[in-house]
């Protein structure tokens, strides 16, 4: 109408970063014929002489990897650009149209009416000399769920044969040709709650189907969404809004209750029960206008949350479980408090030499540096002080590089294999020193030890046993014992200094 010339790009036009950038980057600031057409024949253009547009139909489906990275600079083509850019979307409440939208003037379109699509659908029937009763045509738009394309299809396959239809042939062929719309959880809530022309005419059943759209997603939402509801049945009056509210979401506990059984018992033959408990009674009770935005379930977020803090404190609980004599929650409501002031405290207070108190309790605790971190997260609630931001730098630096220079042996495995380490890369190990000693008659002549002598060291130096490590010949303590061996030369064979 305003003469506008224009480039379409649709979902089947590769739409990556580079396509964008290398196709329509380009074309933004550049004059088409039709503008010097345009400005020379006095017909109406932009304020500058620029009458052509970029058309992005169905952004929404941009995804996969023809596609990458293309959202991402159609936004930087919009802040940049010198015409107009149309984005057209199927799916609103797309979580990939959150961004786009912030850089767009959000134009929502609704369906037409009957009214509207009957109108243009008589003058056709007229044009085409087909012979249809009014009440017919309302039972193809609805049959056709108020699509217009397929309400021209289904008449012109019907008046293929005769170009006279009878309402009762209509109601019939109606019936069997209804079109299916897979309905999105943000378009089921707005349907349980909103109350318009199509809710109005919805049976109980149609109401129920509602919730077999999603029957795990749609209590969530319909949970999330109902105090955002302002219900006809309240009137305006407070007191009988609260009563809807506590009616609601005593129905909802009702079917939170079945969807146990059924998850618990498999008792999935009562789904049509908790359909009206979590989606037609809190529908009816609450139906009315919906003025904000459908919200996404917050439960799920707090869920994950739970169950992660649940998986650190059955861990914190597993290592401690030594020097600690409590459950998981008498762990985390009496000792991980104390505790985190206990690890911090002496940061806080001395810096760099409060690091060996700290950690000398993480010692005593077999708490290892992973779960230092745990603590400080399972004891931070919201809005709480969190004596780790009063550290510097160079305390945490010091910290972290005091404990991994030292050894710490926990009852558990953290991880580390078996046997002995070389304390550096590229030194030899304790076998190699003795034998080259004994070689160069240095040291105390100390033999190499037997196959049944690695064998008992190899005991001794199990990350999985704490214990002192014990002489392994016939000296004092004999094979085995935890007393410590004697510390003078040539006292027993295979003693250690």
């Amino acid at each position: 109408e305003l003469g506008f010339s224009y480039v379409e790009l649709n979902a089947s036009d590769t739409r990556s970063k580079r396509s964008l950038k290398e196709v329509v980057a380009e074309s933004l600031d550049n004059n088409t014929l039709v503008d010097y057409t345009g400005a020379a024949g006095g017909q109406s253009g932009g304020p500058s002489g620029q009458s052509h547009c970029l058309i992005m139909d169905e952004v929404d489906g941009m995804a996969g990897n023809e596609d990458r990275g293309g959202l991402q600079e159609l936004v930087q083509l919009i802040k940049k650009s010198k015409i107009p850019i149309i984005c057209i979307c199927n799916d609103r409440n797309s979580m990939k149209m959150r961004t786009l939208s912030n850089h767009c003037l959000d134009l929502r379109f609704q369906r037409p009416r009957v009214e509207q699509i009957k109108g243009a659908m008589m003058s056709l029937a007229f044009k085409e000399g087909l012979k249809i009763p009014p009440a017919a045509l309302n039972e193809i738009i609805l049959a056709s769920n108020h699509d217009i394309r397929q309400v021209i299809h289904n008449m012109s396959v019907w008046s293929a044969g005769d170009k006279n239809m009878t309402f009762d042939q209509i109601k019939h062929d109606a019936q069997k040709a209804q079109k299916d719309i897979k309905l999105g959880p943000f378009d089921v809530c707005r349907k349980v709650f909103v109350s318009d022309e199509e809710t109005r005419k919805m049976s109980i059943n149609d109401k129920s189907d509602l919730f077999f759209n999603d029957y795990s997603f749609g209590p969530l939402f319909v949970h999330e969404n109902y105090v955002k509801v302002i219900p006809n049945l309240a009137k305006g009056e407070q007191a009988r809004h609260m009563s809807c509210l506590a009616r609601t979401i005593d129905s909802i506990c009702d079917g939170d209750l079945i969807d146990k059984l059924v998850r618990r018992d498999g008792n999935w033959n009562l789904l049509p029960s908790q359909a009206m408990f979590s989606s037609v009674i809190p529908g009816e009770l609450m139906r009315g206008s919906f003025p904000q935005m459908t919200d996404f379930p917050q439960w799920l977020g707090k869920f994950s949350s739970t169950n992660k803090t649940q998986r650190i404190i059955q861990e914190l609980s597993t290592h401690m479980r030594l020097e600690v004599s409590c459950d998981k929650r008498g762990l985390n409501l009496d000792y991980l408090p104390s505790f985190r002031s206990c690890l911090t405290q002496p940061l806080v207070s001395q810096g760099s030499e409060g690091v060996p108190q700290v950690i000398k309790a993480m010692d005593d605790y077999d708490i290892v540096k992973e779960d230092f971190d745990n603590i400080m997260e399972v004891t931070k609630w919201p809005k709480s002080f969190d004596p780790m931001a009063q550290l510097d730098s160079k305390t945490k630096a010091a910290f972290t590089r005091q404990y991994n220079k030292e050894i710490h042996l926990t009852p558990y495995a953290t991880g580390a294999a078996g046997g002995r380490k070389r304390k550096a890369r590229g030194a030899p190990m304790e076998d190699e020193v003795l034998g080259l000693e004994e070689e160069t008659g240095e040291g105390d002549g100390l033999n190499p030890p037997s196959d049944e002598e690695e064998e008992e060291e190899g005991i001794e130096t199990d990350t999985m046993i704490k214990a002192k490590k014990a002489a392994t010949g016939k000296n004092k303590g004999g094979a085995g014992s935890t007393q410590p061996a004697s510390k003078g030369k040539g006292k027993g064979k295979g003693s250690k200094k």
